[in-house]
């Protein structure tokens, strides 16, 4: 039986999980010019021509003020956040540098490495394939991808006597919403704590010489960390998803993003791969090392901005203004000016908790934090998130991105900056960290 959409049930409807990992410092990098004023540092409020007010001025201020105090401290080079209310873009904020060497303002018009902010928008390409009746969610996932035809799954993430993962067959084929949903078993990047994790580290596909093909073949051969379906885990599966949109549409993820995605939205500057007269703007990656200073991220170590093959999970280029007109299509049920991208249903489902308590991790079980169809979602759960509404939906990125779409505010946000997990970044006050409650804080009590 092939699932479809229409077909699937819609429960409780975010979960923007935070990957800040202290990672070593990266070779050769360039001291950052003692902290000073963040010259550049601008914002614009549009009017508001709504019943209700959009964003109190308070609010407002001190989203700017705190973005500019973060961005002199240091805290991170530059921030640029774009905020929309019920349809309308009303307030744009920046702060400090995209290249503090250059002194480069950081705009709304700054490339940024989006990272996992790649993730929802993979979602959305397979969904559109859904629609057309191309795939199916209950597709095994080896109909497109034939390495994952006989994939194992660990009894045990540390090796046994004999130096190996202890695995046994899988229950069932991976599908296409186990990939939507990071249920599929797969590993990722980020388990420094077992001899499974270290497996998956040490065959990084990022890092990876050859085709998609051959990248597939790798990751296939590794054992899964459960059966498909079992539990959430954060995870390759938006690459394979991303391959596998690839393989079925007959075009390359760039391809077909481009044309059925980023066109119609009038994402001009949203790619893959960036284009010649795209690199003056790219921002420049910052790291706090060692000694606690902001440093430049050698070009060396910019693996994203060098990458030869589309990662779906992570490896897009956009910039503030074009990431804004993606969450509003969301926020609109798939729709922006004239543009349908995906049904209302359809995104309905993509923003539905299919994934709860009994399948998710208790840090994130703790405030409510669900997953749907590439994106986090809050739900009525057994916690409390400290400042989202149920319903929130949204994600972020490794570099320290985020947006959120708020169904019963009407709020849609996004911030950027560019910061690459060092020593001691944990010590600092990235975006993530203040983005939330200054969106809120700046939404009138009375709406």
């Amino acid at each position: 039986m092939r699932i479809r959409l229409s077909h699937c049930r819609i429960g409780a409807s975010l979960g923007a999980l935070s990957l800040l990992l202290a990672l070593g410092a990266c070779d050769g990098p360039a001291s950052s010019p003692t902290p000073g004023p963040a010259a550049g540092s601008t914002s614009q409020t549009a009017p508001a021509s709504l019943p209700t007010p959009g964003f109190t001025q308070a609010g407002l201020t001190q989203l700017d003020s705190r973005l500019a105090e973060l961005a002199s401290a240091r805290q991170r080079a530059g921030y640029v956040a774009v905020l929309a209310r019920n349809g309308e873009i009303l307030h744009t904020a920046s702060a400090g540098y995209a290249d503090l060497e250059a002194q480069r303002p950081m705009t709304a018009d700054t490339l940024v490495r989006i990272a996992s902010m790649t993730k929802p928008v993979t979602a959305v390409a397979a969904l559109m394939l859904i629609e057309d009746g191309v795939i199916a969610l209950d597709d095994p996932v080896s109909d497109y991808i034939p390495a994952f035809a006989n994939v194992r799954v660990a009894t045990s993430v540390q090796r046994d006597e004999s130096y190996e993962i202890p695995t046994t067959e899988a229950d069932r084929p991976i599908t296409v919403e186990d990939l939507l949903t990071h249920t599929s078993g797969l590993g990722y990047l980020f388990d420094y704590q077992s001899n499974l994790g270290a497996l998956y580290i040490g065959n990084d596909i990022y890092a990876a010489e050859g085709d998609m093909d051959s990248r597939m073949e790798t990751l296939a051969g590794l054992p899964l960390y459960f059966q498909p379906g079992s539990a959430w885990f954060y995870s390759y599966a938006s690459d394979v998803l991303g391959h596998l949109v690839a393989v079925a549409s007959g075009e390359s993820l760039e391809d077909f993003t481009q044309a059925r995605i980023f066109q119609p939205l009038g994402m001009e500057d949203t790619t893959f791969f960036l284009r010649e007269d795209q690199h003056d703007r790219l921002a420049a990656v910052y790291t706090h090392g060692e000694d606690g200073m902001l440093t430049r991220v050698s070009s060396a170590d910019d693996a994203v901005s060098v990458a030869a093959f589309e990662a779906g999970g992570a490896g897009l280029f956009s910039t503030a203004n074009d990431y804004i007109r993606f969450a509003q299509m969301l926020a609109n049920g798939g729709t922006l000016e004239g543009a349908r991208l995906l049904s209302a249903d359809t995104v309905a489902a993509m923003r539905t908790a299919h994934v709860q308590a009994d399948r998710m991790p208790d840090r994130m079980d703790s405030m409510d934090l669900g997953y749907g169809y590439g994106v986090g979602v809050i739900y009525d759960g057994p916690g409390a998130h400290p400042v989202r509404a149920q319903g929130d939906f949204g994600w972020s990125g490794y570099f320290d991105t985020e947006f959120f779409v708020s169904p019963s505010t009407g709020v849609v946000a996004v911030i950027m900056s560019q910061e690459q997990p060092g020593p001691t970044t944990p010590d600092t006050i990235g975006a993530r960290a203040v983005f939330d409650q200054l969106v809120y804080g700046a939404v009138p009590s009375e709406s």
